[in-house]
């Protein structure tokens, strides 16, 4: 009968360190698992901010060359021009020199607004409010659509990090409104809230869902929002309305 009862002893015994070494496995191995998908998101996360910062700094670049190179150089060919104009006397090769002047003026005022565009100056400067109210009132003008911009926040001046990938965010907002929204009215404001800053984005145009488009579009506007959303560790959510669409973007900071 000891002997029975000590062979039930050790089975039991062994039993218990089998299902411990087991538990343990399976702990070490959803630990491990976890800790690799984390390493992964970090990675992937530090990607996209390498990708972003790299995409800032290249529109910098190229914002300041065609400023004060190419900028610079049709400004002194204009200047040549019109010294040409002045001492031009014969008739039709004055008005071929009057019309290289305009053609140059126009570039130069066209190598102005690419600069623009790829990096307002308004957004180092003066900070995000007044670019976005400046972008949207030339935007208006371009587009025959209405674009308004209201805020509470004037005189606060957000991150600079924080005030690019927003602007951007909302470059791309505008951009699908007009490419497919068919909008006649937006409007984007920015509030202040308990943990940082608002800024709601709402339009009459062609309803859509975010999460649906967003998986569905083989563009890059719609994963442009997404993927600068998620550099700012921002969360954007879609509210229900009958008419349009309504999204809003939270982001936490200290103001």
């Amino acid at each position: 009968m000891e002997g029975t009862s000590d062979i039930k002893s050790v089975f039991w015994l062994g039993t218990s360190v089998m299902l411990f070494l087991a538990f343990a496995l399976v702990f070490l191995v959803l630990f491990y698992q976890n800790h690799f998908i984390k390493m992964k998101r970090n990675e992937a996360e530090t990607l996209l901010k390498t990708a972003l910062d790299s995409e800032k700094e290249e529109r910098q670049r190229i914002a300041k060359d065609l400023h004060d190179s190419v900028q610079g150089d049709l400004s002194a060919i204009r200047n040549f021009m019109v010294i040409l104009e002045k001492q031009t006397k014969d008739q039709p090769t004055h008005s071929l020199v009057l019309e290289t002047k305009n053609a140059i003026e126009k570039a130069i005022e066209n190598t102005r607004t690419i600069s623009s565009k790829l990096m307002p100056p308004l957004l180092e400067t003066a900070g995000f409010s007044a670019a976005l109210k400046d972008y949207l009132t030339q935007l208006s003008v371009l587009s025959g659509k209405e674009f308004l911009f209201k805020t509470d926040l004037v005189a606060v001046q957000l991150p600079a990090t924080f005030s690019y990938e927003l602007f951007r965010v909302a470059q791309e907002f505008c951009q699908n409104m007009l490419k497919h929204g068919h909008i006649t009215q937006a409007l984007f404001a920015l509030y202040a809230t308990t943990e940082g800053i608002s800024l709601e984005i709402i339009d009459d145009g062609v309803a859509f869902d975010f999460k649906s488009a967003y998986q569905q579009s083989k563009g890059s506007g719609l994963h442009n929002i997404q993927s600068r959303i998620k550099s700012m560790k921002a969360e954007l959510v879609q509210r229900e309305v009958t008419v349009g669409n309504h999204f809003v973007i939270y982001l936490k900071l200290s103001l």
